[in-house]
């Protein structure tokens, strides 16, 4: 066989590298902006700008602290403009403050209020917890929506409020104690409550950790720095354990919340077909609370979706379009909630 000479290479190889090359490696940016596009069927273009809105500062006044008209009035007093959201009581929009000014009052020291975004708000009541009920916050840390459960129900419902986190469950317990909750606060994996608690609550709550997408601010500082691929793909994982021992705990004719505050279909509807495929007792319901949003908010229509049946090659169960997903806007930040029932 004929040798080929060097120089053929050489000629070869500098052929090559004298074409002009596109940039070998994406920036991370690059990817979040690309997959978000394709998640939510929108121009790359528009992504930095989804991503770059900060939803109005939303207060919960706290009935547990005293009367909530009383609160309203002295806040009133103090120049805060209270704008307020029909669907969600005693639940206001504060458009000429922000979080930090909002959290330095006597009413929010003495747990008259809570600031919490009105995504979150939403997840708890779509729980529609009642007085009497036994109720599990698996990953309640901070405490935003274990307060609200117990406002709601007035502090005379059977509250597990969890964490897997020394500090956090010591932070959630001060929380409790500065909004007047009544919850147990217990330190444990909460992959393990389906063992300890088998068929016991009558709701169950699971805010799952997730990659935290709804979260990402483009206009702060390093809006990407805690948001990875790699953070995805380990999430799906313990996202799938966590639903699964939450199901284990729920009661049969029972119903519990998954909510994720990322938009991802891999955290989001991949782990609601997981539970599907495992539990054919599984069901995920209609979310009534929706309409009567769009009726009231008629803005936030564009911002709330139905979940994703197909994406990326994969094929979800067809219940999830029962889910829904909140785009981020200037209401609300990104989110994912899903109601499932027990039969």
């Amino acid at each position: 066989m004929k040798k080929r000479k060097r120089s053929s290479y050489k000629h070869k190889r500098e052929a090559f590298t004298n074409r002009p090359v596109r940039d070998k490696f994406f920036t991370k940016e690059d990817v979040f902006v690309s997959r978000l596009a394709s998640i939510l069927m929108v121009p790359k273009g528009k992504i930095p700008w989804i991503f770059s809105q900060r939803p109005i500062t939303t207060i919960r006044l706290n009935s547990l602290k005293g009367d909530t008209e009383q609160t309203k009035k002295e806040l009133e007093r103090k120049g805060y403009i209270l704008e307020e959201i029909s669907w969600a009581k005693n639940t206001y929009f504060v458009p000429n403050k922000n979080k930090d000014e909002a959290s330095q009052t006597e009413e929010y020291n003495d747990g008259k209020y809570y600031i919490q975004n009105l995504s979150s708000i939403l997840a708890t009541l779509i729980l529609e917890p009642k007085k009497g009920e036994s109720i599990l916050d698996m990953c309640a840390a901070p405490g935003s929506k274990s307060t609200h459960i117990a406002e709601i129900t007035n502090n005379q419902a059977n509250i597990i409020a969890n964490d897997i986190d020394v500090s956090r469950s010591s932070d959630l317990q001060s929380v409790l104690n500065q909004f007047g909750a009544k919850a147990k606060v217990t330190l444990s994996d909460a992959k393990e409550f389906g063992k300890k608690y088998p068929v016991y609550f009558d709701k169950v709550l699971l805010d799952a950790p997730c990659s935290g997408e709804g979260l990402i601010y483009f206009k702060g500082p390093k809006p990407l720095r805690y948001w990875s691929m790699d953070k995805v793909k380990r999430n799906i994982f313990v996202q799938k354990e966590l639903i699964v021992s939450a199901f284990k705990t729920l009661k049969h004719g029972s119903s519990m919340i998954y909510s994720t505050c990322t938009l991802e279909p891999d955290e989001n509807e991949g782990v609601l077909t997981h539970l599907l495929k495992t539990f054919p007792n599984a069901k995920i319901d209609k979310i009534n609370i929706k309409n009567e949003i769009l009726k009231s908010t008629p803005e936030l229509k564009p911002y709330i979706k139905p979940g994703i049946t197909k994406w990326s090659g994969n094929v979800y169960d067809s219940q999830v379009g029962n889910a829904i997903r909140i785009i981020p806007n200037k209401m609300m930040m990104g989110f994912f909630l899903a109601k499932i029932s027990k039969e």
